[in-house]
């Protein structure tokens, strides 16, 4: 495989949440070993990574976290950054030790402001409140944190005051990633038509816009999106990431079948064409292909 700027160590599928559309924990035991996430850095800061993101499964749920964002440092990788619920980093010992081995930039899983939102997405109560604590220590240790939101009919109305909550708490970007049920037909009643994110999304990106967050917007093919909110959009091949997860299987994160690749006969005509591969096909079985269409190169 040819090299790529960002890795990314999927290190095992255990965590300690039951998130809706999530199967990670059904995944096995299969785990990278210590040794073989080592030998991965290693092997992939020659090939020429400069950042690498560790996730999961639930990241901070292995011991020997600290010490392989500590062995990361010391290869040299530029960029250093944990994907968590942060449910462990509520315990400030915890989260000075893994900002003092030096991760660069903490992104937490956030679902909402509101806890009956934020616990039922994810299964198990009080999830919301060590998430609140955990920002606060990342704050106190002038930690850099930027946040995942999940898409879905229970968070898009409160999409505007979830970016006030966490500019608040310090996070200063935001992605959007749309709920899938690729593999989770549990979750299929909670996918929004993207048609009916365009009011939520606009007054999220006033309200980023007004405290200074970043906002982008995975997963929402750009011509299903009205024209002022385009720019929002980003393609996962973007991130540059190269995956390698529990198994040891690599692939590019653009690939996975939660992030697109399944055009329409619009899609050949569009001009963003190349950047986009098309909506999910978990999205198209449940909404079909009316608001995917081409856009000009005007």
């Amino acid at each position: 495989m040819t090299s790529r700027r960002a890795l990314e160590l999927a290190l095992d599928y255990r965590c300690n949440l039951r998130c809706v559309g999530c199967r990670a924990c059904q995944g096995g035991d299969r785990r990278i070993t210590p040794e073989r996430a080592a030998g991965l850095l290693r092997e992939h800061r020659t090939r020429g990574a400069r950042v690498v993101w560790f996730g999961g499964g639930e990241p901070t749920l292995r011991d020997d976290l600290p010490a392989l964002v500590a062995r990361a440092r010391e290869l040299g990788y530029l960029e250093i950054i944990v994907q968590t619920n942060a449910q462990r980093l509520a315990y400030p010992a915890y989260a000075a030790a893994l900002v003092q081995a030096g991760v660069t930039e903490v992104r937490v899983n956030a679902k909402s402001h509101r806890a009956e939102t934020h616990d039922s997405l994810c299964r198990v109560d009080g999830a919301h409140a060590l998430l609140v604590r955990a920002l606060g220590n990342l704050r106190t240790l002038g930690a850099r944190v930027s946040a995942d939101v999940l898409l879905t009919r229970a968070t898009a109305p409160e999409l505007p005051a979830t970016i006030a909550f966490l500019a608040e708490a310090g996070v200063r970007a935001v992605a959007l990633w749309l709920l899938s049920a690729f593999d989770a037909v549990e979750a299929a009643p909670e996918v929004p038509r993207i048609a009916d994110l365009h009011g939520p999304l606009v007054d999220a990106a006033a309200a980023a816009a007004a405290r200074g967050v970043e906002l982008s917007s995975f997963h929402t093919p750009p011509c299903t999106l009205p024209a002022e909110l385009r720019a929002l959009w980003r393609p996962v091949a973007d991130l540059g990431l190269v995956v390698v997860d529990p198994s040891g299987i690599e692939f590019p994160l653009e690939s996975s079948p939660f992030e697109g690749g399944a055009p329409v006969d619009a899609c050949g005509r569009c001009a963003a064409r190349g950047r986009c591969r098309g909506p999910r096909r978990d999205y198209l079985d449940l909404h079909g292909a009316s608001e995917v269409r081409a856009l000009s190169s005007a």
